[in-house]
């Protein structure tokens, strides 16, 4: 478990003093670490919930705290899963997030490059929302990279190839299991009347939903291409059966 503070220069650093903590982060809690955030006000339920690995993305509201279950592009490569779930708990004076994996990978480039206001969590919030919604754009434009180096080479297509066109498509289809629910979460929160977000702040949710709209629409598009292309293999499979039948009848 960290905890995290801005320095007088806005940026993020671990933080000893308990009184300025903004970010609290618990990758794969211990049994001592949930007893902790549960005595700080987190809903034990729910922090089971995140820890499920096949949790899915949901929105909760309590009197005090905010909870968002969403599920984040899985850095460890060490399970069959492309997304791994993470909980963000929101307070006045406090934002914690809990994952079963150890995410210390992803939020790396997070920690080293935000810069906060001291004590505006929800300003935190906002800027991990966006973090998480460039890191998926990262992933899908790299397998549209790797897709357009397969096709490239199509006549010459085999299984090693279409193995990595189907893991493509289930990666794809675990983003979008994960990216859905989540914008329709982002949307539900502006219209939470008892957490109200500054108007700003309202606007930075707009345009995060607009940029996991546009990931949703990249990862349809991707998946549509796909098809197409394992209708092209099926028939250069087919022509390569025929062809050695047909020398094969011939000898």
């Amino acid at each position: 478990m960290k905890k995290f503070a801005p320095d007088n220069s806005g940026k993020i650093q671990i933080s000893s003093n308990e009184a300025s903590v903004n970010w609290l982060l618990c990758d794969a809690p211990s049994d001592v670490d949930k007893k902790y955030l549960v005595g700080l006000g987190v809903d034990l339920g729910l922090l089971n919930d995140a820890l499920d690995p096949h949790e899915v993305p949901r929105l909760e509201f309590t009197s005090d705290w905010i909870y968002l279950i969403m599920r984040a592009p899985n850095v460890s490569g060490d399970s069959g899963d492309f997304t791994t779930p993470i909980l963000f708990a929101i307070n006045a004076n406090m934002l914690i997030t809990v994952s079963r994996d150890d995410l210390s990978q992803l939020w790396q480039p997070f920690i080293e490059g935000a810069i906060l206001d001291s004590g505006q969590t929800k300003q935190l919030f906002l800027m991990m929302m966006e973090f998480m919604a460039q890191n998926y754009q990262s992933k899908v434009a790299q397998i549209n990279r790797q897709m357009r180096a397969l096709t490239d080479n199509t006549p010459r297509t085999y299984s090693k190839e279409i193995i990595s066109v189907v893991e493509h498509e289930r990666r794809l289809n675990d983003y979008l299991d994960a990216l859905i629910p989540t914008n329709t979460a982002l949307e539900r929160l502006l219209s939470k009347d008892d957490f109200k977000f500054r108007e700003e702040d309202a606007d930075e949710i707009e345009d995060l939903s607009i940029d996991f709209e546009q990931v949703i629409a990249r990862c349809k598009s991707l998946l549509r291409t796909i098809q197409n292309d394992r209708d092209s293999y099926r028939t250069i499979m087919d022509t390569r059966l025929n062809e050695t039948m047909r020398a094969l009848t011939v000898i």
